[in-house]
């Protein structure tokens, strides 16, 4: 099992510092000399630092942004349900089975007649618009098993409508915010399809964007490729492993053991 999983990073990082040649010659095997001049390569072809930059910028502002608005508008629908906020909920569910494919090219005119496009806040509000639905159905659900009792005893003890959602339901969310938090971060700097129809400036390109020019019609510089790879590959790892539970943390939810 672990193998499976372990195999495509083996593959990525060790062909990161091997020739062309030796890559085809033997894709599996490991390294017969080290070349770490392929990252130099990389980094005088693209401009690294700056499409990390962007990635980032994408990454922390359209999740944040995700998050606060969806948090808030579920907890709006899930709470106030009237005949309006029922459609506005069956709506933005119904909206989660459309394929981007369908409202791509709707979305590029809108967004260029609006003067966003080739910006970063048009690719924000695309982002916004088309995630959105996904996370609004998620904390729905989380905060239709809330009990409302616990709202209500806050209203009573003087709180208005924003602190109660602040200071009770928020940190309750915690759990749902985290998943939602999770699958958006994977969304967003994964992505390539929305950023390469909105985006046509190479100082706002992301790192799917820059690891696309190595590869054209009479080319094809697989240690380039590799070595981008194992670039872009370095942030989520380090941040999967400084996020991962610690042995600490896996023995406090250990069952007890029977008498």
């Amino acid at each position: 099992m672990y193998k499976r999983q372990v195999s495509p990073l083996y593959l990525v990082f060790v062909n990161s510092v091997k020739t062309v040649r030796e890559i085809y010659l033997s894709p599996l095997g490991l390294p017969v000399e080290i070349s770490w001049n392929n990252f130099g390569r990389v980094m005088e072809k693209i401009d690294f630092g700056q499409a990390l930059k962007n990635s980032l910028f994408f990454v922390v502002f359209g999740v944040a942004g995700l998050l606060v608005i969806c948090s808030m508008a579920a907890y709006r629908l899930a709470r106030h349900r009237t005949r309006v906020n029922k459609f506005v909920y069956l709506l933005l569910v119904s909206s989660i089975l459309v394929p981007f494919q369908t409202v791509m090219i709707p979305l590029i005119k809108i967004i260029a007649s609006i003067g966003l496009y080739n910006t970063r806040i048009g690719v924000l509000l695309a982002y916004y618009g088309y995630g959105i639905p996904f996370a609004v159905f998620l904390f729905y659900g989380f905060l239709s098993s809330i009990p409302r009792e616990i709202e209500e005893a806050a209203l009573i003890d003087g709180g208005s409508l924003f602190q109660v959602y602040r200071c009770i339901i928020l940190p309750l969310l915690k759990p749902i915010c985290v998943t939602v938090a999770v699958l958006d971060v994977l969304w967003i700097y994964n992505d390539f399809l929305l950023p390469f129809v909105l985006i046509s400036d190479n100082e706002l390109r992301t790192l799917p964007l820059v690891m696309y020019t190595f590869f054209t019609a009479y080319e094809r510089p697989w240690d380039l490729a590799m070595a981008s790879l194992t670039m872009v590959l370095t942030p989520a790892i380090i941040c999967l492993l400084y996020t991962s539970p610690s042995t600490r943390d896996y023995a406090a939810y250990r069952m007890p053991s029977s008498a």
